[in-house]
C-alpha cells in the first residue's frame, strides 16, 4: 500500500512536509512550548489516546517532553502570535504500574488558535497520515493470522509503537531512507505483535506488514 503525505481534520488539511525545528520565530515558538495554558492542553490531549482510555489511571503523571517533531513550518504575526504549523509534542505517562509515551498533534488554525489531537502511542516516526493508514493494514494483516482477531471481542487498539531502525539507502527522489518498526495491538485477553516497514519514494510511503512475522501473545492477569 501506497499513501502521499496529506491529512485532513474538518475543514483544515495538512501538507505533511519537513519543516526546520527553529522556525522563523523561535523564541516566541519557545514562549509557546512553555506557556502553561498550551502545556495542559497538550496533557488533555494525551488523556484522550486510546491507549489510556483504555487503561485508566487516576493517579497518573503525565510529563511533557523538551522536544517536539514538526510537520508543517511554523508562522507567526508581528506581534508573534503563531498563525500557522503543525507539530508533535511528546509526553511521559506513568502511574498504576504502567510507563508509556503518548503523542500529541498540535495545529495552529488561525491567530492563536490551537487544536490538540491524539496520536499513536510509542516511538513511531511515522507522519499522522502514514498512522491513520499503517494502522487499518496491520489490522488487515492481523484477519489472515490464525487467533488474530478474537471472536466476540469489540476492543482493540495500538497499545505502542517501537522504532527498530532504518533498512537501507534511500530510494532515489525519496524524503528519506525504508525503516522498521514493531506495533502493539491489543484485543480483550491478547496482545500482536505487528512487524511493519515502510518505504519511501518519490511518490508517497509504501507500508509492508509481513503477517507471517505477526506474533499473538496472550495476556497474563
Amino acid at each position: 500500500m501506497k499513501t502521499a503525505s496529506r491529512l485532513c481534520f474538518g475543514a483544515l488539511c495538512l501538507g505533511l512536509v519537513p519543516a526546520l525545528a527553529a522556525a522563523d520565530e523561535p523564541d516566541s515558538f519557545t514562549k509557546l512550548l512553555r506557556d502553561p495554558v498550551e502545556q495542559q492542553h497538550v496533557i488533555s490531549g494525551a488523556g484522550r489516546a486510546t491507549v489510556f482510555l483504555q487503561n485508566p489511571c487516576a493517579d497518573a503523571r503525565f510529563s511533557i517532553e523538551q522536544k517536539f517533531v514538526p510537520y508543517r513550518p511554523l508562522s507567526f504575526d508581528s506581534a508573534g502570535t503563531i498563525v500557522g504549523g503543525a507539530w508533535k509534542q511528546i509526553v511521559a505517562e506513568q502511574g498504576c504500574g504502567a510507563a508509556r509515551i503518548l503523542n500529541v498533534l498540535v495545529i495552529a488554525q488561525g491567530a492563536g488558535k490551537l487544536s490538540f489531537v491524539p496520536l499513536l502511542p510509542g516511538a513511531t516516526t511515522a507522519d499522522p497520515l502514514l498512522q491513520k493508514d499503517a494502522v487499518k493494514y496491520a489490522v488487515q494483516a492481523l484477519a489472515t493470522v490464525p487467533g488474530g482477531r478474537e471472536p466476540n471481542c469489540t476492543v482493540g487498539y495500538v497499545a505502542d509503537t517501537e522504532f527498530l531502525g532504518k533498512e537501507r539507502e534511500a530510494i532515489p527522489g525519496a524524503k528519506g531512507p525504508p525503516w522498521r518498526e514493531l506495533w502493539t495491538l491489543q484485543s480483550c485477553t491478547q496482545k500482536m505483535l505487528v512487524p511493519m516497514t515502510f518505504i519511501p519514494d518519490s511518490t508517497g510511503t509504501t507500508i509492508s506488514v509481513p503477517n507471517k512475522e505477526i506474533r499473538v501473545i496472550p495476556l497474563v492477569h
